[in-house]
């Protein structure tokens, strides 16, 4: 990233922070900052008591999960620090095929989605996740756009799709 060693252990030691260029230069490297908020957080979706995942968004970076959202679908463990993205497939596909939804997440214009489907990870266990509607929260931390979803399960005839939630 351009900078010199005495310089990351200031970073690490807390003394100082990357710029916002410098973090998206090690986000896309693969570290991310962390923080308070983003402790915290991974900590309340691995406790949740529902399927819940944590992503950086645009490829979906899996941050963490739920034991629930493991138990629904165990392979996912896998995909733990990488991107989502390639194993898309239904409604998630969509969305991310989406433009015009891409780009008013990535304004601030859409704070959530709202999504019903049957699965949306082309993972073995594809055929026997049942139907859910997962509510998915956006949010900004240090430049970067994170999404936090939490799903229930719904009767297996319920429409398939999804709603984004903008600011009003």
């Amino acid at each position: 990233v351009g900078v010199s060693q005495r310089t990351i252990s200031r970073w690490e030691r807390g003394e100082d922070k990357p710029s916002l260029d410098q973090q998206k230069r090690l986000r896309d490297l693969g570290w991310a900052p962390t923080g308070p908020l983003l402790k915290s957080l991974a900590a309340a979706v691995r406790h949740c008591p529902a399927p819940r995942a944590l992503c950086r968004t645009p490829n979906l970076q899996l941050q963490a999960l739920s034991a629930p959202a493991i138990e629904k679908r165990p392979s996912v463990t896998q995909w733990i620090g990488r991107d989502l993205a390639p194993i898309a497939c239904g409604v998630l596909q969509e969305m991310l095929d989406d433009t015009a939804l891409q780009k008013a997440i990535a304004k601030r214009e859409v704070l959530g989605v709202v999504s019903t489907t049957a699965s949306v990870l082309a993972t073995p266990e594809y055929d026997r996740i049942g139907v859910y509607r997962t509510t998915i929260s956006y949010f900004f931390h240090e430049g970067t756009v994170y999404s936090d979803a939490i799903s229930v399960l719904v009767s297996p005839d319920e429409w398939c799709g999804y709603t984004p939630i903008y600011i009003d």
